[in-house]
């Protein structure tokens, strides 16, 4: 699917959702609470809610607002849902409702807003009873609430109803927070049914969370990627921040310190932020593609994290930042424009992308008052966003994973082609110098046959056959040479055993005589004065120079400098790493040459990093291979 479908299906299902929630924002108004026998569940909102504001330093209780006159309740000016006034920290709600209501079966008074700081809740019935039922909020320990369940409820039928009456309930705010004026009456039997409901819902998505994690860390202990760390940094942001939206943390994680809950709102929302910056641009890989569009997103992220951190108290929104979005939208742009052009696969990635800059923009005009919605939808975006996000993301490494194995077996099978092409020139060439060898042989039996019946001139012809004598000999030793460089280089191009390799450096002298043929092949030159003059020095193939005096070891400057296990081991070790691209385990070398485990992971590591060297010096690792393993030894 091109990115820019992706684009306009996007934005479609953006302006439905955000239609589907003015419209019921504009429908609220029609609830009306009647019909108890028939109807489960009843939302109260605007046209059924009033409210006062204190004001000054002093406390109103409940008794001067039931009997002081001068205290008039508001209805609120907002025709939906009503949010408070940043400045507004202590106030009281007024919800009347009609007795008859409550006639019928038991009803459960409900507030769904769990960010409250201090809630007291009354019941009043005109002209009779006063009852406190409740109070709760992040001030105060969640065991001490008369009914444990994550949003604060209180049951209506504590007082005995009777047709006709006029019940007010009354709530006292005392909280930091700007708060949502929503509140549901349901019968118990309904508010049992969706309570259970609900905490199975949020229990499938944090285990569902907490599986992908799992996944995540599997996946991240076998391929070692970066981007795995931010995805899991990402999902515990997410767990933490579901928490702390629906007050589950405070009801099971730490009831008995209510400071935590703030810290928690505080703190999650940054992880989660930076996690999903970090994600994106490690994945996307715009530090290597783009550093000024990477340093933008990264220096907007952490200033806005440093800003949040330092000077908005515990219970502020991130989400109300300015500049919140723009690295979020930043990586969007990047996304359908050098992403696009390069025709990369990022179907997943973008999917869960795009869910989760959804969620975060309906967090964000939720923030600001731009609209409020009981939809579910809308209410829970974001957790949806999360759980749907991890989801995406972790599908979209599980594919990159499984892109990047088809390659590599790709890869494996084009060098075992190789390998068996380059096997079969030599196998041809060994053959060639075969026939070669019996064209000379055959030519010098008919010579002494020619010369067994040609006494006469054996004389003649002797300086001629010890001629051809002497040139046979040179190109048998030259015959031999290629033959053993021959089944060198078929060794270097398959793994051979420990005692296959001992054929060609059979002793640690023969590898001392190999080292000194490499490191010296262009001359001796004294490390300390320069002098090429040379004699015989002290150790292994040492050299010692003339005019200064300086001993030079053949190990000096190579890779087996200071070794201290058997030199021929060392090679085959750096055979094997070379030709197994250092892809293979110190557990492994150890079994294979049967050395100690420590040091083979010494000595390996050494080689790994001359490799790292030696492709950078030469520009490629193509480069490197042409050279052949002897590239290594000389550091």
């Amino acid at each position: 699917m091109k990115l820019s479908l992706l684009l306009r299906i996007y934005i479609f299902i953006l302006i439905q959702l955000f239609w589907s929630s003015m419209l019921q924002a504009n429908t609220l108004d029609e609830i009306v609470i009647d019909n108890p026998q028939n109807e489960d569940v009843f939302f109260i909102r605007s046209s059924q809610v009033k409210v006062f504001v204190e004001k000054g330093s002093n406390e109103v209780d409940i008794q001067e607002i039931l009997k002081d006159s001068t205290i008039q309740f508001q209805p609120l000016k907002s025709e939906s849902i009503f949010i408070t006034d940043q400045s507004i920290k202590e106030f009281w709600v007024k919800i009347q409702l009609n007795g008859n209501v409550f006639t019928h079966d038991r009803w459960i008074f409900e507030i769904p807003d769990s960010h409250i700081g201090e809630v007291q809740a009354y019941i009043h019935i005109v002209g009779d009873t006063l009852l406190k039922v409740e109070k709760a909020g992040y001030q105060h320990r969640f065991h001490t609430r008369n009914y444990k369940h994550k949003n604060i409820i209180f049951p209506m039928d504590q007082v005995n109803l009777r047709k006709g009456d006029k019940v007010e309930v009354y709530l006292r705010y005392d909280t930091p927070f700007q708060n949502v004026l929503f509140y549901k009456i349901s019968k118990a039997k309904a508010f049992i049914r969706y309570s259970n409901t609900e905490y199975l819902m949020l229990g499938l998505n944090y285990g569902i969370l907490v599986c992908l994690i799992v996944t995540s860390i599997l996946l991240f202990l076998t391929i070692k990627d970066k981007f795995l760390l931010f995805l899991i940094l990402f999902l515990l942001g997410s767990i933490c921040i579901g928490l702390s939206e629906d007050n589950l943390a405070s009801e099971y994680l730490f009831n008995n310190y209510p400071g935590f809950n703030y810290i928690l709102l505080k703190f999650s929302a940054t992880i989660s932020m930076i996690s999903i910056v970090l994600m994106a641009t490690q994945f996307l890989e715009i530090r290597k593609e783009n550093l000024k569009v990477y340093s933008a997103i990264i220096g907007i992220s952490l200033l806005n994290a440093f800003y949040f951190l330092t000077f908005k108290t515990l219970n502020d929104s991130i989400w109300k930042l300015p500049t919140f979005l723009i690295p979020f939208l930043i990586i969007l742009g990047y996304i359908f424009t050098e992403r696009n052009q390069k025709k990369q696969q990022v179907k997943y990635f973008l999917l869960g992308y795009l869910i989760i800059l959804t969620g975060l923009v309906f967090q964000v005009l939720r923030s600001y008052g731009i609209f409020v919605s009981a939809n579910i939808l809308i209410v829970y975006s974001y957790n949806i966003g999360l759980l749907l996000t991890g989801l995406f993301m972790t599908l979209s490494q599980t594919e990159r994973y499984k892109i990047l194995k088809e390659e590599k077996d790709k890869a494996q099978q084009e060098l075992i082609k190789d390998l068996k092409i380059r096997e079969k020139v030599i196998e041809d060439k060994v053959e060639e110098r075969t026939e070669k060898i019996k064209s000379q042989n055959l030519i010098i039996e008919n010579k002494n046959k020619e010369l067994e019946w040609v006494n006469d001139e054996l004389n003649q012809q002797r300086l001629k056959i010890q001629e051809l004598n002497k040139q046979l000999k040179i190109e048998n030793e030259k015959l031999h040479e290629d033959v053993e460089h021959l089944e060198t280089a078929r060794v270097l191009m398959q793994e051979v055993t420990f005692e296959e390799f001992e054929g060609m450096f059979p002793t640690d002298e023969s590898c001392y005589n190999y080292l000194e043929e490499i490191k010296w092949k262009e001359g001796f030159q004294c490390k300390k004065c320069g002098h090429d003059d040379y004699a015989t020095g002290t150790g292994h193939n040492a050299r010692r120079c003339k005019k200064c005096n300086y001993n030079e070891s053949v190990t000096s400057g190579t890779l087996f400098h200071r070794l201290h296990f058997p030199i021929k081991k060392a090679f085959y070790m750096v055979f094997i790493v070379y030709a197994k691209k250092g892809e293979i385990s110190s557990t492994k070398l150890a079994e294979v040459l049967e050395m100690r485990q420590n040091t083979c992971w010494k000595f390996s590591k050494k080689i790994n990093e001359s490799m790292l060297r030696k492709k950078e010096e030469l520009g490629s690792e193509e480069a490197l291979r042409k050279q052949g393993w002897e590239a290594l030894i000389i550091t």
